[in-house]
């Protein structure tokens, strides 16, 4: 099969991968993983299994030799499809309607993995005759649940180590991503006093003191944003984000400004995601808990809020650690990042966009060791996780067609 032909058949690839579910939870890649080390050795590549969790293999293919290493990501694992009513077509149907693929994981990112896995195979054989470096193919595990069996075991393993990464993760044709927020979940509990729910001055309501402590936090957060200095070459990559969202936000009849998207993309988000407290009406609580998730941007720590989170509400509520991952991004002057934006414009000529964005892909872990990665790939932000969720041939094959002068640019073919 020739390279065109490889290239054609993207989207009949995508609506394969769609037709094998791989829902997470429980997240098993196993079915996946065998379709796509098939079809590497129907093309003549040898691949490995990496096996951290049960049924939940990843999938290692490397041609050439030598250095500059890099490394072609892609996660196998889906969200759950939730109500099948909803869906136009079965959400595991794959079809293919006019310019688009649907499914679940059309955008996120079975549609990316068919372009890394085309890019790949037309690419393999020119940097292996000449030389000219390594380029490894790797598809992960259980990226929607944190990556731990995946790619976040592969990299701590050095299995996944290389001089950069493209992920192709959706961005859309003529956007990327050069960084992401942090996660910052703290639990925020209260004590108090029991007595019968008739006599409550003889307690100490902590419902009560929760309501207060939630409130002060918020006030807390807002004041640790009033001092945050965003690094200053992040600039455009956050104005572009606020602008994707308020498009998306708009799409949806939300009544919100570019201002609102700023914000949220720049600051540390606030939401009390869960509370529970009082085990009887006619009882004064003398427990209560608050789950907050908070998203931290670029140039801030997880631990600089917490501390601030603690000694803002000493002697209120006490603060507990649920998660935390450090903000992340690759700076927009290093030669990956350069390569993709070059590529957006000679061969899509249009100008591209450097994003941020609020939730975390599996780039926290190659960041973390790092290696300099740019996130590109087919699909909508907006349709990931969503019903109808499709992906367009036509962004298929820009970002195809992008990603291949980006790897041919970087081994110098």
């Amino acid at each position: 099969m020739g390279k065109d032909d490889l290239r054609s058949e993207i989207p009949n690839l995508v609506s394969r991968l769609i037709q094998i579910p791989s829902v997470n939870p429980p997240g098993f890649t196993i079915n996946v993983a065998d379709f796509i080390r098939d079809w590497l050795n129907e093309h003549g590549f040898t691949s490995e299994f990496r096996e951290y969790a049960k049924d939940k293999p990843n999938v290692i293919a490397r041609v050439g030799r030598n250095k500059p290493v890099l490394i072609l990501n892609g996660h196998m694992d889906v969200v759950p499809p939730g109500d099948d009513s909803k869906w136009t077509y079965s959400p595991f149907s794959g079809r293919i309607v006019e310019d688009r693929v649907y499914g679940r994981g059309a955008t996120d990112m079975k549609g990316g993995l068919a372009v890394i896995m085309t890019v790949f195979a037309e690419l393999a054989s020119i940097i292996e005759k000449q030389g000219s470096g390594t380029l490894i193919f790797s598809a992960t595990a259980d990226e929607e649940t944190g990556g731990h069996p995946g790619v976040e075991a592969l990299v701590r393993d050095n299995v996944l180590t290389g001089d950069a990464a493209i992920i192709a993760e959706p961005s859309g044709s003529s956007r990327y991503y050069i960084g992401e927020k942090g996660l910052c979940q703290v639990k925020l509990v209260t004590r108090g006093r029991p007595a019968h729910g008739s006599l409550p001055v003889l307690g100490e309501n902590a419902i009560m003191k929760l309501v207060r402590a939630i409130n002060k936090a918020e006030e807390l957060v807002s004041e640790f944003n009033s001092g945050i200095k965003l690094p200053s070459e992040l600039v455009e990559a956050i104005k572009n984000s606020a602008e994707v969202y308020l498009e998306a936000a708009k799409a949806s009849g939300l009544n919100l400004t570019l201002s609102d998207f700023e914000r949220v993309v720049g600051t540390v988000s606030f939401n009390p995601g869960v509370i529970n407290g009082g085990s009887k009406i006619n009882m004064v609580p003398d427990y209560a808990e608050l789950e907050l998730d908070m998203r931290i941007p670029p140039g801030v720590s997880p631990n600089q809020v917490i501390n601030h989170l603690r000694s803002g509400l000493s002697g209120i509520a006490d603060v507990e650690v649920l998660d935390t991952s450090e903000s992340n991004y690759t700076s927009p002057s290093e030669g990956i990042v350069r390569l993709v934006r070059e590529g957006i414009e000679r061969v899509l000529g249009t100008v591209p966009k450097p994003i941020i964005v609020t939730g975390a892909t599996d780039g926290r872990y190659l960041r973390a060791r790092g290696i300099p990665t740019v996130v590109y790939g087919p699909g909508e932000l907006a349709l990931a996780h969503a019903y109808n969720e499709y992906v367009t041939v036509n962004d298929l094959l820009k970002t195809h067609d992008v990603m291949v002068y980006a790897v041919k640019r970087f081994f110098g073919v």
